[in-house]
Formats: C-alpha cells, sequence, structure tokens
C-alpha cells in the first residue's frame, strides 16, 4: 500500500474451507502452548514471507526480538522472551548444498553448482535443536544448474555449450528431496515435522525475468485457475517423496506431516504485490515497464490462513 497499490480487497478476503470449522489462529494460546519451545522455517523467500506472516500474527501478543542473523540476512533468528519461544528462519533454497551465484532481483552471473548427494549444513546442523519445523522447496530447482554427485559432474539443466548431459530438472528434484526425507524419516527426530509442498505463482503474459504480471484485484472462482504444468510437475515429485518417506517416518517414531496449501493459493491471484514491490512504480510513467512479483504474497494475505492449519495440526490436533 506504500508503494502505491490502490485497491484493498485482497486484504479482507478469508479462506473458508469447505464442510470444515476451522479456528482462527490464536496468537495468545499459541505463544502459551509453545512456552519454551524452538520452531525452524527451513527453505526459500516464501519461507520467509510465512515467518513474516507469523511474526506479525504474533506481535498481537508480544514482539519478538531478533538475536540472530547470518551475514547475508538470510538466516534470521528471533525470541519472544515472556514464553522463552525462538523462531528461526533458514535460507536452504534446495536443501542440498549448493553454489549460487545471483543478486537480489535473482538475475545469475553462472548456473548454480548443486551437489545432489550433500545436505545443506545450515539446516541439518540445527535439526536436532529444534522441536517442530516447517521444511520446503521447490521453484529453485527450475533454474539452470550443474549436477554433482560424489564430488563429479553427472549433468546439469539448462547449460548449453557445456558438453554436459541434461538432465532436466526433475531427475536432481526427485534425488535432492529423496535424500532430505530420507535423512528426516531415519532421524529419530522427537519433534513434529511439516513438509510443505512448493506453492503456486500467478504470472501472465510471461514470467518474474520477461515481462510477465499479475493484475487480477479479487480471488478467482473454483476451477478457473489451473495449476501451471510445472507447478504440477514439482508438486507429484513432492507428493510421491512425502508418500515413501512418511511410511518410512513411521516405522521410526518420526512425526512427519505434509502442508499442501496448492488450492487454497491457486484462487488468490489478487494476493501478490504485482508492480507494487517498488515505490510508486507508475508515478512517472504510468506505462513503465516494471518487475512484478507474483510469487510472493502481501501480508496481511493468503499465507496468514496458513497459520489457522498450523494451529489445529500443531496445538488442538
Amino acid at each position: 500500500m506504500r508503494n502505491g497499490r490502490p485497491d484493498s480487497g485482497y486484504l479482507f478476503w478469508r479462506w473458508n474451507p469447505r464442510d470444515c470449522e476451522l479456528p482462527p489462529f490464536d496468537a495468545q494460546m499459541f505463544l502459551e502452548v509453545m512456552r519454551n519451545k524452538r520452531w525452524a522455517l527451513i527453505g526459500d523467500s516464501i519461507s520467509r514471507n510465512h515467518v513474516q506472516s507469523l511474526l506479525c500474527i504474533l506481535s498481537t501478543v508480544e514482539q519478538a526480538v531478533e538475536v540472530y542473523h547470518d551475514e547475508e540476512y538470510k538466516s534470521k533468528r528471533w525470541h519472544f522472551p515472556s514464553h522463552n519461544f525462538t523462531m528461526s528462519n533458514i535460507w536452504s533454497p534446495f536443501l542440498v548444498k549448493a553454489a549460487i551465484f545471483e543478486d537480489n532481483n535473482g538475475v545469475s552471473s553462472s548456473e548454480v553448482q548443486l551437489q545432489l548427494d550433500k545436505l545443506d549444513t545450515n539446516w541439518t546442523n540445527l535439526y536436532q535443536s529444534f522441536d517442530y519445523m516447517i521444511i520446503s522447496t521447490g521453484k529453485w530447482f527450475l533454474k539452470a544448474a550443474i549436477y554433482h554427485e560424489n564430488d563429479t559432474e553427472v549433468g546439469c539443466h539448462i547449460c548449453p555449450g557445456k558438453n554436459l548431459t541434461e538432465k532436466g530438472f526433475v531427475f536432481a528434484y526427485e534425488k535432492a528431496l529423496r535424500y532430505a526425507m530420507n535423512f528426516i524419516a531415519t532421524s529419530k527426530h522427537k519433534g513434529l515435522i511439516f513438509f510443505r509442498t512448493s506453492t503456486p505463482d500467478h504470472f501472465e503474459n510471461g514470467e518474474w525475468h520477461n515481462g510477465g504480471n499479475c493484475t487480477k484485484t479479487t480471488p478467482a472462482k473454483e476451477g478457473e485457475i489451473e495449476l501451471k504444468d510445472l507447478n504440477k510437475i514439482l508438486r507429484a515429485v513432492e507428493l510421491a517423496e512425502f508418500e515413501k518417506a512418511s511410511v518410512k517416518a513411521a516405522e521410526n517414531g518420526v512425526n512427519l506431516k505434509l502442508l499442501d496449501f496448492t488450492n487454497l493459493l491457486l484462487s488468490r491471484p489478487d494476493g501478490h504485490p504485482g508492480p507494487y514491490r517498488q515505490f510508486h512504480p507508475f508515478a512517472q510513467d504510468k506505462n513503465a515497464k516494471v518487475q512484478n512479483d507474483c510469487l510472493h504474497w502481501c501480508l496481511p494475505g493468503p499465507i496468514d490462513y496458513w497459520n489457522d492449519v498450523i494451529m489445529e495440526m500443531a496445538v488442538n490436533g
């Protein structure tokens, strides 16, 4: 709104699951139940987006104090002193080890170097210290990358002129997810671990880099928007790997649950910043070509309702 978005209807739509009385998130009760507990949201910028949503809602009861950030301000930790409750956001967009060469606008100078058989220690080193985790990944696997196994290049995705076999992103996504899920399922962890599926975007007329936009100001009717093919592929891999891991997790006494908000989000093309990612983008020229963000979510907005579901599963359930 500060950046000049003229409509405000997107703030007031409430998600209402069919045939289900889902109570709204209760910040007071959540903090009481989570006294002396540690949460972590692990993944990419959608996990950061979700942390912001949680911090905003919890701030109605207690303001969190930021107690840690890494050098690049990608991973952070907050403490709620009067409840001794800790919330961490751990930046790990692939869950496996990756060397990334890009700026904050997503412009790359080189392919990602991805180690498909080495988990990212950013999250695995801290894993046993958390009582609750929400782990997710997805979109980053669509980027140009060189794939490594056993410290050897085994192929790539989008690497013309590199003399490497084009393996496609599904090859890497299946391997990386299987490896991460296997680690979780055999970890003997005694807390609650959620795996969240990747989120749909609403770019039209292009994508992030080539003028894609999202101009809708109202939610879509059910069935009006179809999940994009790339999102379908990512989600199919996620559900298949979760299915396999959940059997193994149950055998090992690991409490692993699925969070799948695809349909909740699919119906909210109005919930993104769009061109209002920057300050008054059309002030100088109402036809200006500006970078649109149709991937992340405005707050208040659709992902606030994730917290109702999580409250129901982690606290009431």
